[in-house]
């Protein structure tokens, strides 16, 4: 045994690592994206009661790990109704709605939190429903939509688009790129967009997974603790970032965008390191 081992072997005390962790597609997925076999257990169901999501054995697995050696805080698109549909207990508090909502241990509102988002989100809340009209008449020659406001605490977070998808159609193209290529920028400023299969999110930008975690973190996180984090989505970097360590899953989106863009730096420059940075 090493010295160093040794050293670790005689720590009986450590502060617990914090987790920050993005649901689904990270966790679990849903119905929709896999095909599910007799050892998938579900982990969500709808509003009707009906299964949604379901975790592999693998994702079992590192679920049941992660819960045991970590305090572990979801951070999630999902509304705080759809995260209550998520059959894990989390008992550390929550990040939901894109960050527009942050839960406490006992899934009580962060009132502090809340507070911050109505004042940042006020000159918002006109401009959210300005917003629906506009992606209804843009729409109106590419096909049918849904448009809602994602509220929680009587506050627009944030606003949704889906396509309508025939579910008799054997193939349907998605329009929601071009959609939004067709709004004009006047009614886009102070937002950004996260697309998401036929759901297509426009949100504030005080509203965010990171801003939320880079709060909590403040308000929850020791100096020395070990922060790790773990999602799938390109839109998910910004808060792993605050972490100490993260990872992503396998076959994710996160994980396709950094081996094709290794791949093209490698190309480019015929090295792995750090490369010169592009004008």
């Amino acid at each position: 045994m090493t010295q160093i081992t040794q050293h670790f072997e005689q720590q009986k005390q450590f502060l617990t690592p914090l987790a920050l962790v993005d649901l689904d597609d990270t966790l679990f997925q849903t119905h929709r994206r896999i095909t599910p076999k007799p050892d998938f257990e579900v982990v969500t169901t709808d509003k009707a009661g009906q299964p949604l999501a379901f975790m592999t054995a693998v994702q079992q697995n590192f679920v049941r790990w992660l819960m045991a050696s970590c305090q572990v805080i979801p951070v999630t698109a999902r509304s705080v109704e759809a995260l209550l549909r998520v059959h894990i207990h989390f008992s550390h508090g929550a990040i939901c709605s894109h960050g527009g909502t942050i839960l406490n241990p006992d899934l009580s509102v962060n009132a502090a939190w809340q507070a911050h988002m109505e004042q940042v989100l006020s000159d918002y809340q006109q401009r959210q429903h300005h917003l629906m009209h506009a992606l209804q008449e843009a729409a109106a020659s590419l096909g049918s939509i849904r448009t809602w406001i994602v509220q929680e605490q009587d506050v627009g977070l944030y606003v949704v688009a889906k396509q309508n998808i025939d579910p008799d159609a054997v193939a349907q193209p998605l329009f929601l790129p071009e959609l939004l290529e067709r709004l004009n920028q006047k009614v886009l400023d102070g937002f950004y967009f996260h697309l998401n299969g036929n759901n297509l999110a426009f949100i504030p930008k005080p509203v965010s997974k990171a801003n939320a975690a880079q709060f909590l973190l403040e308000q929850r996180a020791d100096q020395d603790r070990p922060i790790i984090g773990f999602g799938d989505s390109l839109s998910d970097v910004a808060f792993l970032s605050q972490c100490h360590w993260w990872g992503i899953p396998k076959q994710s989106q996160l994980e396709r965008w950094v081996h094709r863009n290794i791949d093209q730096q490698y190309q480019t420059h015929g090295y792995f390191g750090d490369y010169p940075e592009i004008d």
